[in-house]
């Protein structure tokens, strides 16, 4: 990290601390935990977060305990939290969201590129407003403004002025006592299943946004059907001129069963994509796309045990060819008693992604996940989810109960050697390695600490340590260093 870096860096933590002071935060002091928290659910109409909490996604949250003249005393600021206007029924809430955000590539691109070394200093700013218009009715806005401070080389998703990342309606209508169904229409995020192949893109500073229509039915405790028609947006350069993408649709179904219906312990969802992009790019090819994926997941915690698998299989045309592809993700552990030291999970996440073995046959077999998660395999977003295998046996240990650490070796390897690697959410073709199907291997190291639960940190290292076979289709290894202040009120 150089001079300039570290000074760009120590001056976007001392900017937040002047504007808005870190021990203003420390009276709220850290979120009462219940017995058993309701874990908020990503979908229109689902279980909302525990309330008075922040959460990640803005729309799960709850703030009817803001309500309460004694809260209201003891946390002055989330008295904009839950404020009545004329009628009890209808209230206005109003947060935001601070977050700088350091990264540091030697080479971001793993040598894929001339001149990739790549240091910037992100600025996320946000302001949250929710309206609610008795409980059938809700009116949700976003306010976002993006900047990228002494970039190398811009990044586009980290650039974008003044403008509503999410503006949308979630209308609800009671079906009897046990159903419910919401339609949301409007701009908005749509993480779906474990976050992995439609994801946030939580890495920069805009994360994936969507414009069209949401629809959820929920069955309590038995069953729910989300459905969706929407557009990528397209991100410009003024305020206000974002739009959705007229190249690109993306449509889709889920039905869940919830946990314990089907099988003890876990929750099994079903799903079917659809998407269309004018023009995708593949090692060898460009060209008109239309991918539909078909998939099943299964998710839970018995005991010790946690575990999540998905399979996905995908069908569609590419340039004049059909696609027959298939990808697989998974994530397994097992967490010692909750009085052993450290409180450590062992984990072992295993992927794989079909790529293209027998390129100009008329098939074209590269995965290519919808929306991946930004950050993908680690926060470095080096590699994609195509033409790859993934294997990273890890351990999470909690020194303190705000702390949380996690660490291991990730070992990557092309599905097949007939196909070039990819990186980025567009699954644009990296480096073609010579020979071995072996990739390279990713040290990581993470650390994340809930100071409050308004401010928070995190740190993330990857030493990313290239293969022969990789350096010898032109790739290079590559450091990576990223750690963000955030603060959400």
């Amino acid at each position: 990290m150089s001079y300039q870096d570290r000074r760009a860096l120590m001056a976007a933590v001392s900017l937040l601390c002047v504007t808005v002071p870190c021990s203003a935060f420390a009276q709220f002091g850290p979120a009462p935990v219940p017995a058993a928290p309701p874990v908020p659910e990503p979908v229109p109409g689902g279980i909302p977060a525990t309330s008075g909490v922040p959460q990640s996604l803005r729309w799960t949250e709850d703030w009817g305990i803001a309500a309460d003249p004694a809260y209201r005393r003891d946390n002055p600021l989330e008295r904009l939290r839950n404020l009545p206007i004329s009628d009890p029924d209808i209230r206005l809430s109003i947060g935001g969201e601070m977050r700088y955000y350091y990264q540091s590539w030697t080479h971001q691109n793993l040598g894929a590129s001339a001149n990739d070394a790549n240091h910037n200093l992100g600025q996320r700013l946000r302001l949250v407003t929710e309206l609610r218009v008795t409980p059938f009715l809700r009116i949700f806005s976003e306010l976002g403004h993006n900047k990228e401070y002494d970039a190398t080389t811009a990044t586009p998703p980290n650039r974008d002025k003044l403008e509503f990342q999410q503006i949308f309606a979630d209308i609800t209508v009671p079906l009897g006592d046990q159903a419910l169904f919401t339609l949301r229409p409007g701009r908005f995020e749509m993480p779906l299943g474990n976050g992995k192949l439609v994801g946030l893109r939580d890495g920069t500073n805009v994360r994936f946004t969507y414009q069209g229509v949401r629809g959820t039915f929920i069955l309590k405790n038995r069953l729910r059907i989300d459905a969706f028609a929407v557009r990528p947006m397209q991100l410009l350069a003024g305020s206000f001129d974002d739009k959705a993408n007229p190249d690109r649709h993306f449509n889709g179904v889920t039905v869940s069963a919830a946990k314990g219906l089907l099988l003890p312990d876990t929750q099994i969802d079903v799903y079917h994509y659809d998407v269309f992009n004018k023009v995708a790019k593949f090692a060898l090819l460009t060209g008109e796309e239309h991918r539909e994926s078909w998939g099943m997941r299964i998710g839970g915690k018995s005991g010790a045990w946690d575990y999540d698998a998905e399979g996905t299989f995908q069908t569609g045309h590419f340039a004049g060819d059909r696609i027959r592809a298939w990808g697989f993700n998974s994530d397994l552990g097992y967490s010692l008693p909750p009085t052993t030291p450290l409180r450590p999970r062992v984990g072992l996440r295993f992927d794989a992604f079909s790529g293209d073995g027998k390129p100009n046959n008329g098939t074209l077999g590269t995965f290519a996940p919808p929306a991946p998660r930004l950050p993908l395999f680690g926060d470095a977003g080096y590699l994609n989810f195509s033409n790859i295998i993934d294997l990273y046996p890890n351990l999470t240990v909690k020194p303190a109960k705000a702390l949380t650490l996690v660490a291991g070796p990730e070992f990557f390897w092309r599905e097949t050697k007939e196909d070039a690697t990819y990186a980025g959410p567009t699954n644009y073709p990296g480096v073609r390695p010579v020979g071995s199907s072996y990739v390279g291997t990713g040290y990581n190291f993470q650390a994340d600490w809930i100071v409050t639960k308004n401010l928070s940190y995190r740190f993330f290292f990857t030493r990313w340590i290239a293969s022969e076979a990789f350096k010898a289709g032109g790739g290079k290894s590559s450091d990576y260093v990223g750690i963000w202040q955030q603060i959400r009120f």
